[in-house]
C-alpha cells in the first residue's frame, strides 16, 4: 500500500501535467521510495487531453482516469479521486499546473507522524518574477516559463524552483503571513470525511472559491492540528488558467474582479462573507538556502520595517 495518494485534476494541461506528476513521485521527491506514492491524474473534460504516449510512459504507480460525466468546477472530480485513493493519506492537488519542491511529501508525512490526524498545509508560489496576473502584463508566457525552468535544470536541483518564483496572492507572506488556500494539503481520508470534501456547489469554471472554502472549513475544525510545512511549496505554471492566466487589467474589466465575482458565490452558499481565517500554525519542516532567500524577500514585504526592527 502506498503511504500518500497524490489526486491531481488536470484540464488542457498536456504541458504541465506531466512535469507536476515527475514533481511528486520519487526519486525527485526525497527520502521516499518507489510505491510509497499513489498518484492518481483526474483528466476533467479536457478537449485536448494527455498524450497517448506520455500516459504509456509514467509508471504503474500513476492512474490516469477520465472523469465520467465531467463538470466545469474541479470539485466532484477531487471528491472522485480522493474515494479512488487507496493510501490512508491523501494530498489532494486542485491545479494540475502546480510543481512540488523536492521534500513536500516527505516533510508533510513526517508532520502527520508527529502531529496525528493533522491538517497539513503547503504554501503556493507562482513561476515568474511575480504573480502571474501582474507578469503577463509584460509579456510573461509559456515560452519565458520553459527557458526559466531549463535554466535551473529543475530535475536535478528542484530547490532553486524558489529562485524563479514569486509569492502568490493567497500567500503573499510566504509561510508567515496568513494563507486563504493550499494547492497540496496532506490530510487522512478521515479528515478529509470530516471537512465534508470539496463543495460541487462552486460551480464556477476552475471551482471559484471552493478551494479556499475546503481550506477554511478545515482550518475552523479546532480539534484538527493546523500544520505549516516550511521550506516546501508548490510552483504555479503559466497555462490557461481561469483567473492567473489573466491580467489585472482583463480581470477589472467589466468592472468587478473575478474574485468579487467568487466572493459573491461563496457568500450565497455559506451565509457569510468569505474571510481569511487567523488561526496560526504549527510549524514544522526545515529551510533550504533557496527557500530562505525567499522567506525574507516575503517578510520584507509583509512587514516592510522588519529590518530596522
Amino acid at each position: 500500500m502506498p503511504k500518500v495518494s497524490v489526486v491531481i485534476i488536470c484540464y488542457n494541461m498536456q504541458r504541465e501535467v506531466p512535469r507536476t506528476v515527475e514533481s511528486f513521485l520519487p526519486p525527485y521527491q526525497t527520502g521516499l521510495e518507489a510505491g510509497d506514492v499513489e498518484i492518481i491524474v483526474l483528466e476533467n473534460g479536457s478537449p485536448e487531453p494527455i498524450p497517448e504516449s506520455v500516459v504509456a510512459a509514467w509508471g504503474p504507480e500513476v492512474r490516469y482516469i477520465n472523469v465520467p460525466d465531467p463538470l466545469p468546477s474541479p470539485a466532484s472530480a477531487l471528491n472522485l479521486g480522493v474515494e479512488l485513493a487507496q493510501a490512508p493519506i491523501v494530498c489532494p492537488v486542485i491545479d494540475g499546473a502546480r510543481m512540488a519542491s523536492p521534500g513536500l511529501l516527505q516533510q508533510g508525512l513526517s508532520a502527520m507522524a508527529a502531529h496525528p490526524n493533522s491538517f497539513v498545509a503547503t504554501v503556493g508560489f507562482h513561476l515568474g518574477s511575480e504573480r502571474q496576473s501582474i507578469s503577463v502584463l509584460s509579456g510573461y508566457n509559456q515560452a519565458r516559463e520553459d527557458e526559466l525552468l531549463a535554466s535551473i535544470e529543475w530535475t536535478k536541483k528542484g530547490y532553486r524552483l524558489f529562485e524563479i518564483a514569486a509569492t502568490a496572492g493567497s500567500a503573499q507572506g510566504a509561510w508567515f503571513g496568513l494563507i486563504s488556500e493550499s494547492n497540496a494539503p496532506l490530510l487522512s481520508k478521515t479528515v478529509f470525511e470530516r471537512i465534508g470534501g470539496f463543495d460541487p456547489a462552486f460551480d464556477f469554471p476552475g471551482g471559484g472559491l471552493v478551494n479556499l472554502d475546503f481550506f477554511r472549513r478545515a482550518v475552523r475544525l479546532s480539534d484538527v492540528p493546523y500544520v505549516m510545512i516550511l521550506g516546501e511549496g508548490t510552483f504555479h505554471q503559466f497555462h490557461g488558467g481561469v483567473t492567473t492566466s489573466k491580467s489585472v487589467r482583463e480581470v477589472e474589466a467589466n468592472g468587478k474582479t473575478t474574485f468579487e465575482r467568487y466572493a459573491a458565490q461563496y457568500e450565497a452558499i455559506r451565509g457569510e462573507p468569505f474571510k481569511v481565517e487567523r488561526r496560526r500554525p504549527i510549524y514544522y519542516g526545515h529551510f533550504p538556502p533557496q527557500a530562505a532567500k525567499l522567506s525574507l524577500k516575503a517578510l520584507r514585504a509583509l512587514v516592510p520595517d522588519a529590518d530596522e526592527a
